[in-house]
């Protein structure tokens, strides 16, 4: 079991130490007041008083008991599910989504938003959706801790700008000074790879992984690295292009202008390229046109991926040979950072085996055998909805810190 931090025996350190408690609670739960402290390093009284507190003030809750080892057998504790919500908004969805989401990571509602390109209409956009989230499903807004955001581009997480944002056509929008005014709560804002991460270590399959690295897979590529438990975003915060690291001179242009990156091989408009780049008498996936090569439209790359677990042999080959380039990535990863576990993610599913196996294989092969055999390598639980619970996970973590 992971220590989360010690904690201080101190009345000063109050606010820290309901916190840390809160956050063992958090990532252990059923988890007895014993262990409790041991995580955290706190007096066993002291523990006791804040979990009292905490039960008191509907934050915690006690679900049944552990196995005696002699006396009274220990309650075992976990957050209260309905003791607080947050709203989280995932911008880089392929269409920006709005989720209530309980402590425990548990979605209540979502709806899609429509999204102005920026100004007062996007604060406009975000209010009204929020409202209605919040009367669907029968919520005061004093029942909502924060509004957590994910957005896809550069983000200056501690001034809630997004510095630039190609895909929203966003630059230098104050967003959160923006948002901030219209509501009664924090307003919190992080980079989607980041948001994704911090989604997958409090409720997927990285929840109490001190190194991780959450790989995301869509038309472009990129990663988030978690390092002793610690986000490392290099010294500018715009570490992780993890698509434009270069495993091929001679292999096609990327958007970036290199030849050979990664997204320019492995990534999802990378498979349609390749798709699109073959006859009509060698795929059926694409026969719109009498030539693929002079007229096809640019084939769907899940449709592609798709067909490829149909056994379509061009489909096999073309996913096959994507996963290939991405495994090459990952085995740089691997040996570069040595993690307990890498998460794919992103639009790449659980079912896209072709694609997901050759990634593995490959990876397996080409990194080093002492440092891969200790490497866990899965497909993301969370799905696409990795954006909506880090957003929501960036509320909890804000709020236990300031508890």
């Amino acid at each position: 079991m992971k220590n989360c931090g010690f904690g201080r025996n101190s009345a000063l350190t109050g606010a820290h130490n309901r916190g840390l408690v809160l956050d063992a609670i958090r990532s252990h739960a059923p988890i007895s007041l014993r262990e409790v402290s041991r995580i955290t390093g706190l007096t066993p009284a002291a523990i006791t008083n804040l979990v009292r507190r905490l039960i008191a003030d509907g934050l915690v809750t006690e679900t049944g008991h552990a196995e005696s080892q002699g006396g009274r057998r220990p309650g075992l504790l976990e957050l209260a599910a309905d003791s607080r919500y947050s709203l989280a908004l995932d911008l880089a969805a392929t269409v920006p989504t709005m989720a209530v989401v309980d402590v425990r990571g548990r979605i209540h509602a979502r709806r899609s938003l429509e999204m102005p390109p920026r100004g007062a209409g996007v604060v406009e956009a975000v209010a009204d959706a929020a409202a209605d989230m919040l009367g669907s499903v029968g919520l005061g807004a004093g029942s909502i801790s924060g509004l957590g955001i994910s957005t896809p581009g550069l983000v200056d997480q501690a001034s809630g700008v997004v510095v630039k944002s190609v895909r929203l056509g966003w630059y230098q929008v104050p967003l959160r000074a923006m948002l901030q005014p219209r509501f009664q709560w924090p307003v919190h804002i992080g980079k989607d790879t980041h948001v994704a991460l911090l989604g997958e270590q409090w409720y997927g399959a990285g929840r109490n992984v001190q190194n991780l690295i959450y790989v995301w897979i869509g038309a472009g590529i990129a990663v988030a690295i978690l390092v002793d438990g610690r986000e490392y975003g290099g010294r500018s915060g715009k570490a992780g292009e993890f698509g434009h690291t270069l495993i091929r001179d001679d292999g096609p242009e990327c958007a970036c202008g290199n030849r050979g990156c990664i997204e320019s091989l492995a990534g999802l408009d990378a498979i349609s390229r390749r798709m699109a780049s073959l006859s009509t008498e060698e795929t059926g996936a694409c026969a719109q046109t009498e030539s693929c090569r002079t007229g096809c439209p640019t084939p769907d790359p899940m449709k592609v991926l798709s067909a490829a677990e149909a056994g379509d042999p061009v489909a096999v080959r073309v996913v096959r040979e994507a996963g290939t380039s991405l495994g090459v990535g990952l085995a740089n990863l691997i040996n570069l950072f040595d993690p307990e576990c890498i998460i794919l993610g992103g639009q790449i599913r659980a079912e896209d085996r072709t694609y997901v196996t050759a990634a593995i294989e490959t990876a397996r092969t080409l990194s080093l055998a002492e440092i891969e055999a200790t490497v866990s390598i899965a497909v993301s639980r969370l799905g696409s909805d990795a954006g909506l619970l880090g957003g929501a996970a960036l509320v909890w973590r804000e709020s236990f810190r300031s508890t």
